[in-house]
């Protein structure tokens, strides 16, 4: 007999991974440069990405623009054609670079997302056109609502025009898609798309944390995906290693009260591999997985993972679970809150 936890799991995700061929179509194709990665489905009407996306943040952070240009290099010869970057990473920074050393070559080849945390209508339209000109297009592919953390803050940047410019933007084509993302708490995302439900909206994307910690806490897999998956949105994973804190690592999201010595290194002391932590997002029917590296040997890794991709067992997929669930919470998973939804 199973028990309740095995229960809820089953219950939660039977259509997700009744879904998870058409999400996980790994079909190779061929472009001018080189063959390109596994693909997946992103938006309803087909148009597919490579399930891995370099990370922005990471990319923007890599201190020598040398190796920074390699990795974008590195990225293309091994595949990548979805590029994640953000307003906010490095003030602007990481758009910058990615208008230097990606879009001048590549801009018919690869999927630009970038993401806006603007909380005013008027702070949303001048990014966009920030964004733009630092990407150095008049179009970006995806358009994502940055990091929404409270229903509150849902509706503040609502009754604010966030939501209206973006609509906006994707009226007049300057960005093709639109979505949001959050990684704070699960609730928050519920009650956004409840938000669009009730007035017949919807968006395109939903990027999440989504990792093997995640189901045993305060859950987007078992709570947020199986409503994207019914109302067909692209499923953008992040967070896959916690960004660093499953192996004892502070992040910029860590709380002060969770010293550095608080942190245990979960993939040292469970044996856990980084690859078994990729394998678990991609064998999960998310459109892509974000994720950043700071070396050519990171990003050659992360990108090898999905080369060489088997989907895991149900049960290879509950052993792992089983494995890390005594560090699932708030000391490894520091970018979520537990939110008060009792009234």
């Amino acid at each position: 007999m199973k028990n309740r936890r095995e229960i809820i799991k089953s219950t939660a995700m039977l259509g997700a991974f009744s879904m998870l061929h058409k999400w996980a179509s790994a079909i190779p194709l061929a472009d001018t440069h080189s063959d390109i990665l596994p693909m997946r489905t992103l938006i309803r009407n087909g148009e597919k990405v490579t399930a891995y996306s370099v990370g922005g943040w990471h990319l923007g952070n890599v201190a020598d623009e040398a190796e920074a240009e390699r990795m974008v290099e590195m990225s293309m010869d091994m595949g990548v054609r979805f590029f994640d970057t953000a307003r906010g990473y490095q003030n602007g920074g990481s758009e910058e670079r990615m208008g230097r050393l990606l879009v001048p070559k590549y801009r018919d080849q690869v999927f630009v997302m970038t993401k806006s945390h603007a909380r005013t209508g008027e702070q949303a339209r001048e990014h966009l056109e920030l964004s733009l000109k630092a990407l150095n297009t008049d179009q970006v592919d995806l358009w994502q609502i940055h990091t929404f953390t409270t229903p509150e803050d849902v509706d503040q940047r609502i009754e604010n025009g966030v939501l209206d410019v973006f609509l906006e933007a994707k009226e007049k084509g300057k960005a093709r898609y639109i979505g949001f993302t959050g990684h704070q708490s699960p609730h928050t995302h519920l009650y956004f798309l409840k938000w669009l439900d009730e007035r017949g909206l919807e968006l395109d994307t939903c990027q999440l944390p989504i990792n093997v910690l995640d189901p045993s806490f305060e859950s987007f897999q078992k709570q947020v995906v199986p409503v994207l998956l019914e109302r067909e949105y692209g499923i953008i994973a992040m967070k896959t290693m916690s960004g660093g804190s499953m192996m004892g690592k502070r992040i910029d999201t860590t709380p002060d009260w969770i010293k550095t010595e608080m942190i245990p290194d979960m993939v040292r002391e469970t044996g856990i591999t980084p690859a078994q932590l990729h394998q678990y997002v991609y064998s999960l029917p998310v459109s892509s997985l974000v994720s950043g590296c700071t070396t050519m040997a990171e990003l050659e890794h992360n990108i090898g993972v999905l080369q060489n991709f088997k989907n895991l067992s149900d049960s290879d997929m509950q052993s792992l679970e089983k494995l890390v669930e005594p560090y699932a919470g708030l000391i490894v998973e520091n970018y979520k809150r537990v939110l008060d939804i009792g009234s």
